[in-house]
């Protein structure tokens, strides 16, 4: 039994013994549901977040359902505590700070905007279960998380005047004035609230329906047939329809098709529709310049979007990741007291620098010190090392290494897409560009080996050799299971 197992489970048992002598109540350890390389991401937390949204989910879904919504739910909240220490472990890196008259106007707008005194504020705060200095501190990392997205994501995204014209031109029909369009319907309505049996039997009769149209059937008969449209008496005859008069999710429906399609089974805030376009009247084209702003402001949003999505992932492969949360765990047994919470989730190789050989130097003032970048780009790394002094035979070695920040020499997992970038220091002269070695490389070598103690590669320019040392284990959270209590 590991220590920490032995610690949680004395933990446990003392804490099962108190609730025994209370209330018989079941005892719950905070678990440990995500590790960040050194930071942790609590139940507590995660549950904070999603708090608001899974009562209102309990409000409207009963059993299956709701429980399956709620996982759902659970999941994305702790992506986005995920994303949240990561894009505050950049903020870091890249020095981004949120000063104190900075955070002080955004705390007075607040209550500036709510006619609230700062008493009054504390008040709400505190029937909250927050603190103003707690709620100060979210709003400082909201405010760095919205700096360090603004320089990474939104200051990286441009729109030329030519991919604005190549988007008005590739979609004519989006920008023409007063155009037209019949169509027909055959419509499943739904209601907020409804129950989900009752939600999927209008989602199966629409299915059914579509199936009958797609099978030959006249789209008119079957509406008439079987659509819960008032026009269905009229064959689903909606008439002619032009932009902004109908909800937009309709709308788009009716605009995405040709003239003679027939959407799939759609399904709206009203409910199930399943639309025929039987003829367009075209419209006058709106002229590029009147429309260039919103395609320009249009097109950079969906950069943005995509640019973010990339831009998290680099996050995401350039830190260890550990999750420990499973939102459909039981628990062991009827009689358990102890949440199931511990597995063995990955592993973690570890590649640790313990040698740096020069093959050749250039002989000049300061030849004696190196130093590294890690990252994509060797012009724009994610960081570099302090420098260190190579020896007689231009070696580094484990004891000079082993004073620099260990994460400039061990490397947890890393990053497939990134490097180590060396350089040799000259205080009178520019530094001198030695070569790289891509991680890629490394994780190659170590497939080809998976027992090696010890890897040696050199970089492209086979000016530098490296050697690490190569540390495989399997990771595990620091809650005890359940089963090892009491053993």
């Amino acid at each position: 039994m590991s220590p920490w197992a032995k610690c949680f489970a004395l933990c446990a048992a003392f804490l099962a013994g108190c609730a025994t002598a209370a209330s018989a109540a079941p005892v719950t350890i905070e678990r440990i549901v995500a590790k960040v390389d050194q930071e942790i991401i609590t139940l507590s937390e995660l549950q904070d977040l999603v708090k608001e949204e899974v009562s209102n989910l309990a409000r409207v879904y009963k059993g299956e359902e709701f429980e399956r919504r709620r996982r759902e739910m659970e999941l994305r909240g702790l992506d986005a505590l995920v994303e949240n220490k990561l894009i505050l472990r950049r903020a870091k890196s890249m020095g981004v700070t949120v000063g104190e008259s900075e955070l002080e106007q955004a705390v007075s707008s607040v209550t500036d905007r709510n006619r609230l005194t700062t008493q009054d504020f504390r008040k709400y705060l505190a029937s909250q279960g927050m603190t103003l200095e707690t709620y100060r501190e979210k709003v400082r990392e909201r405010l760095l998380v919205r700096k360090v997205e603004s320089l990474d994501v939104a200051l990286r995204v441009t729109v030329s005047d030519d991919e604005i014209a190549a988007y008005y031109k590739a979609n004519p029909d989006l920008y023409r004035e007063g155009e037209e369009r019949r169509v027909q319907q055959i419509f499943f309505p739904t209601k907020e609230g409804m129950p989900e049996p009752e939600v999927e039997a209008q989602r199966q009769k629409a299915a059914a329906a579509h199936k009958e149209v797609g099978g030959g059937a006249d789209f008119g008969e079957t509406a008439k047939k079987v659509s819960q449209d008032p026009a269905a008496a009229q064959g689903g005859n909606l008439g002619f329809i032009k932009k902004g008069e109908v909800f937009p999710e309709f709308e788009a429906i009716i605009f995405s098709l040709k003239e003679g399609e027939v959407s799939q089974p759609m399904k709206t805030r009203a409910g199930f529709h399943i639309v025929k376009l039987l003829e367009i009247k075209r419209g006058k084209a709106i002229s590029l310049e009147s429309v260039s702003s919103k395609i320009r402001d249009q097109l950079a949003e969906e950069k943005r979007a995509k640019r973010r999505r990339e831009w998290i992932s680099e996050l995401k492969r350039a830190s260890f990741l550990e999750v420990h949360f499973d939102p459909q765990v039981q628990a062991v047994s009827a009689g358990a007291t102890v949440d199931p919470l511990f597995r063995d989730v990955r592993e973690q190789v570890t590649f640790k620098l313990v040698g740096v050989r020069l093959a050749r130097s250039n002989e000049m003032v300061g030849k004696d010190r190196l130093f590294w970048a890690y990252g994509a780009n060797q012009k724009d790394p994610r960081w570099k090392s302090e420098k260190v002094k190579t020896d007689d035979k231009l070696f580094v070695g484990p004891d000079e290494i082993g004073v620099l920040e260990k994460s400039q020499r061990e490397f947890v997992n890393p990053d497939p897409s990134a490097s180590l970038f060396f350089f040799e220091h000259n205080y009178l002269l520019p530094n001198a560009y030695l070569g790289r070695v891509h991680f890629a490389d490394v994780i190659k070598e170590f497939s080809l080996k998976p027992n090696v103690k010890k890897l040696s590669l050199e970089t492209d320019s086979k000016r530098v050799r490296l050697e690490f040392e190569v540390k495989v284990e399997k990771t595990r959270s620091i809650v005890a299971d359940p089963r090892e209590i009491g053993q």
